[in-house]
C-alpha cells in the first residue's frame, strides 16, 4: 500500500460508505479502491490549496469542509466509475432512459468550482468588490455677512 503520508488524512472509507449508504469493509476490494480515490481526491486539494494543514488544524469547520468535499468526489466517482452519461434499457416493446448529470458522469475524481470556493480561503473578502459609503451627515453651516 501506499506510504503513510499519502494517504487522505480528512476523510475515510467509512465517511463515503455512509454517504453511499453502503456497508464497505476498508480492508474489501471495493474499500481499497475507495480509499485510493480518497488519496487522489487529497493530493488533488492539496496540489492547489497548500495550507490545507495548517487550515484544518486550526479550524474545525475548515476541516469538516475538506472531509465533505472530498467524501463528495469520491461519491461522484462511486456512483458512477464508467462516466456513464446515458443508458437505455428495452424490455419487449417498452424503453426506459436515464441520463446522469455532467458533474457525475466524468467518471473522474473532480472537485466542483462552488467546492473549489469553499476550500480556497480569501484573504480579503472585500477585494475586487465595491463597498458603498454612506453620504456623511450634512449640518448647515452657519452663515457670516460678506467680508467678516
Amino acid at each position: 500500500m501506499a506510504e503513510q503520508s499519502l494517504t487522505a488524512r480528512y476523510a475515510e472509507v467509512a465517511d463515503v460508505a455512509a454517504e453511499l449508504g453502503e456497508d464497505i469493509d476498508a480492508d474489501s476490494a471495493r474499500g481499497k479502491q475507495i480509499q485510493r480515490w480518497l488519496n487522489r481526491a487529497e493530493r488533488t486539494i492539496r496540489a492547489r490549496v497548500s495550507e490545507l494543514d495548517d487550515w484544518a488544524t486550526n479550524d474545525g469547520q475548515y476541516k469538516a469542509t475538506v472531509n465533505d468535499v472530498e467524501v463528495s468526489a469520491v461519491e461522484r466517482k462511486a456512483r458512477n466509475p464508467d462516466g456513464m452519461r446515458s443508458m437505455m434499457t428495452q424490455i419487449d416493446d417498452g424503453n426506459f432512459q436515464q441520463t446522469v448529470d455532467n458533474s457525475r458522469s466524468t467518471g473522474e475524481i473532480v472537485i466542483l468550482d462552488a467546492e473549489w470556493s469553499l476550500l480556497l480561503k480569501s484573504a480579503s473578502t472585500t477585494a475586487f468588490s465595491v463597498i458603498a459609503k454612506p453620504e456623511p451627515y450634512a449640518f448647515p453651516l452657519p452663515s457670516y455677512p460678506y467680508g467678516y
